[in-house]
């Protein structure tokens, strides 16, 4: 008889007990989901917060990228500025006075005076001291040219100074600059034919260790490495001013 009342009461409490682990596991799902719901602007934020900070530092970069940029160039033009003073310092003591007091007066030397006007400028026949100074005026005009940036001009004069005076006091400066233009445009073929044809051409012009010191520069730009450190080991083994630039590039590049 006990057995009897107790089985009924064994069989609910079994139903009741399977009816709460049925609860328990269809709701665990439920509150995963919940909980991740709830989980998700948070990460949204966070992303959102990452992708800011690396857009600002994307733009910082390119600031100082642009900013580095701007100073490069300013120093390249500085330099250039430097050196286009000394050069004129050193050229007018390698030449002297001497021919300033009986020289006529010369034609304006300023940015208007274009390559094809330079082209008619001809050496006066009479004297030596009018020869020179013509020569020194048309030279200077290209110089002048260049001084102020006009540099396609001063590409035309330097080539019209060669042209009438191919032989002349200036000429192995002409062939100079002519080389460092294109050297500083980035064409290499050009600036290599202008130094190469210095050095063959005036073998003792004063510009010879900085001519070899840019032609083995242009060398080592163009992967002709070995003509390069040939060349730039003789300028660093002279008594020139170049010759501190040549060791140095050497230790950097070679």
């Amino acid at each position: 008889m006990r057995k009897a009342l107790l089985l009924p009461l064994l069989v609910s409490l079994a139903a009741g007990m399977a009816q709460a682990q049925v609860e328990v596991v269809d709701s665990s799902p439920q509150r995963a989901a919940g909980q991740q719901s709830a989980g998700a602007p948070e990460q949204q934020m966070e992303l959102y917060y990452q992708l800011q900070t690396l857009q600002q530092e994307v733009m910082e970069l390119r600031g100082q990228v642009e900013e580095q940029a701007h100073e490069l160039q300013r120093l390249k033009q500085q330099s250039l500025d430097n050196y286009l003073d000394l050069d004129r310092r050193v050229s007018a003591l390698t030449i002297g006075g001497s021919s300033n007091a009986a020289a006529p007066a010369l034609p304006p030397t300023s940015a208007s005076v274009s390559g094809s006007n330079l082209a008619n400028i001809t050496p006066t026949p009479n004297t030596s001291v009018n020869t020179d100074a013509s020569e020194r005026s048309m030279y200077n005009a290209a110089y002048d040219l260049l001084k102020q940036r006009a540099i396609d001009e001063s590409i035309a004069a330097f080539e019209s100074h060669l042209q009438v005076y191919p032989r002349g006091e200036y000429a192995g400066n002409s062939y100079y600059w002519l080389g460092e233009i294109y050297l500083l445009k980035n064409d290499l073929a050009k600036a290599e034919e202008w130094f190469g044809n210095l050095l063959r051409e005036f073998p003792d012009n004063r510009k010879v260790h900085d001519t070899q010191f840019k032609l083995g520069r242009v060398y080592h730009l163009q992967g002709k490495s070995a003509r390069a450190e040939e060349l730039l080991k003789i300028v660093a083994a002279s008594s020139s001013d170049a010759s501190r630039l040549a060791r140095q590039y050497l230790d950097e590049n070679f």
